[in-house]
C-alpha cells in the first residue's frame, strides 16, 4: 500500500471518529451557575423581577461600565424588558425580557445577544438554604 492510500484512509479513519463523537454529543447543554445570598427570599425577589435593577448585578454592566441600557414594558414583572448596546465585542448587543414570574420565588426571562451565545431561556429563582452545621 502506498503512502498516499495511508493519507487517504488515514483521513478517512479520523472522519469517522469525529463523525461518531459528534453523533454522541448532547444536542442542548444546560448551564447552571448558584450563589449564596445571606439575605430572606423577599429581599432578593426584587432583583430578579424588576430588570430596572439590571446594573445592581449583572456581570456585564461591571465589565463595560459604558454600557447603554434601554428599558420598555411594564416597571416589573412580565413583560418588563432591557436591552443593552456594548462597545466591548464579548458583550455586544441584547436584550432580556421577563417571560413568566412566580411570586416571590422565580422569574424566567428570555435573553438574545449579538455574540453568538444563544439561551432559550433563562431562570433566576431563589430558594431558602439550610444552615450548614
Amino acid at each position: 500500500m502506498g503512502p498516499m492510500m495511508r493519507l487517504i484512509l488515514g483521513l478517512c479513519a479520523l472522519v469517522l471518529i469525529l463523525a461518531a463523537v459528534a453523533l454522541g454529543l448532547p444536542a442542548h447543554v444546560t448551564v447552571a451557575r448558584s450563589i449564596v445570598v445571606n439575605a430572606p427570599e423577599y429581599a432578593i425577589y426584587p432583583y430578579l423581577n424588576n430588570l430596572r435593577r439590571f446594573p445592581e448585578w449583572s456581570p456585564w454592566v461591571a465589565r463595560d461600565p459604558d454600557m447603554k441600557l434601554t428599558y420598555s414594558g411594564p416597571q416589573e414583572g412580565q413583560g418588563a424588558k432591557v436591552e443593552w448596546v456594548s462597545q466591548k465585542p464579548s458583550i455586544g448587543t441584547g436584550s432580556m425580557q421577563i417571560v413568566q414570574t412566580e411570586k416571590s420565588r422565580r422569574a424566567w426571562t428570555s435573553p438574545r445577544t449579538s455574540t453568538g451565545w444563544k439561551a432559550t431561556a433563562a431562570t433566576c429563582s431563589s430558594r431558602p438554604v439550610r444552615e450548614a452545621r
